[in-house]
Formats: structure tokens, sequence, C-alpha cells
């Protein structure tokens, strides 16, 4: 029979260090579960360190899939644009990338503001990404809500913050492909970007 080292009663930890540990570890949970965790996965941020962290959208766009109105991908070009109006008629654009081109479609948008879209290639898969930048964004800053290959989509998009959503495509076939989309909903504009 296998005999197994007990410890001596002095190496055991006391039943104040017991509770000291105890005490230290449900603090961090609760510090992670309150600055993380609930922006990240509900969207709710009651410490405002989940939206300086972006973990704040990705939440509201969780609840929002949960609830069923999922922003998905894709969207393209039109000039639908009223400055102080919200857009609700529908706006169609068709896009037309080179082989290994690039080019996307923004709508300026409030947080809150959503629209309806479908998208279609002439066949070919495309490359996309749906993604947000801020109003007022420093470089390079954004949010990522989607990226994949396909011919086409369509759904809800609703804005999570204030500045431009849209998405990117790259046309990965050594053809030209062409993209129609309409959106319809509320934005201030609605078109290809400018480059």
């Amino acid at each position: 029979m296998t005999r197994f080292n007990t410890p001596d009663v002095g190496e055991l930890p006391t039943v104040r260090q017991l509770n000291r540990a105890t005490l230290l570890a449900a603090v961090a949970a609760s510090i992670i579960l309150v600055t993380t965790v609930l922006p990240a996965e509900y969207g709710v941020d009651p410490t405002g360190i989940g939206s300086a962290l972006g973990l704040t959208p990705m939440g509201e766009m969780k609840v929002e899939a949960a609830s069923g109105s999922p922003a998905a991908a894709s969207v393209t070009a039109a000039e639908a644009e009223t400055p102080t109006a919200l857009a609700t008629s529908p706006a169609t654009a068709r896009l037309t990338l080179q082989p290994d081109q690039g080019d996307e479609v923004k709508a300026t948008m409030l947080a809150g503001q959503e629209f309806d879209y479908r998208w279609s290639t002439d066949g070919a898969e495309v490359r996309f990404e749906l993604h947000g930048e801020p109003k007022d964004a420093v470089g390079d800053e954004y949010t990522s809500y989607e990226k994949g290959n396909s011919a086409g989509a369509n759904g809800k998009f609703r804005a999570p913050f204030d500045g431009t959503h849209g998405w990117y495509w790259k046309n990965r076939t050594d053809k030209p492909v062409t993209i129609t989309v309409t959106g319809t909903g509320s934005f201030q504009k609605f078109a290809l970007v400018e480059k």
C-alpha cells in the first residue's frame, strides 16, 4: 500500500491566511468582471475602462446578435447624403474591383442608428471586413466587427458608437469583380470612401 506524505500542522495555512487569500481572489475576480467581462460580453461599462479598451462595442454587438438583430457583413458605395436629416430611402451603388484591388464604403452614423443592407458580387468571393472608426479617431484607431470571404451578405447593422462604419472588400481573384450594394435606414452619409 502506498503512503502519502501528510503535511505537518505547522506546514498548513492558517484560517486567517485562507480567508485573506479568498478575499484577495474575490476582489481580483470582481475587478476583472467589472472592467473587462461585463463590457466585452454584455456591453455594460460602469467604469468606462471597457470603452477605453475598445471592449464595450464588442459586447454591444454580442447582445444585439443574441437579441436577433446581428450586425453582420457588408455594404457598399452610394451617395445618399442629407447633412442634418437622416437618409431612410434605399441607397444603391455598384463598385468594380480589379484583381488585387481593395476599396471600401462607409456610413456616417450616430450610436444606435441602424440600417438594413444587402450586397453581392457578380459571382466570385471577395475578402471583406466590417469595421468602424469612432468620430475624431486618432491614427489607425478602429474596431473590427467581422472578417471573412463571401460572394454576398444581408442583414442589419446598428452603430455601437458615433463615427463611420463600413466594409472593406479586396478582390483576390485574377478577374474584375463587381459588387452591388443597397442600404436602407438611418445614416447621415453612405458612400464609397474617396481616396
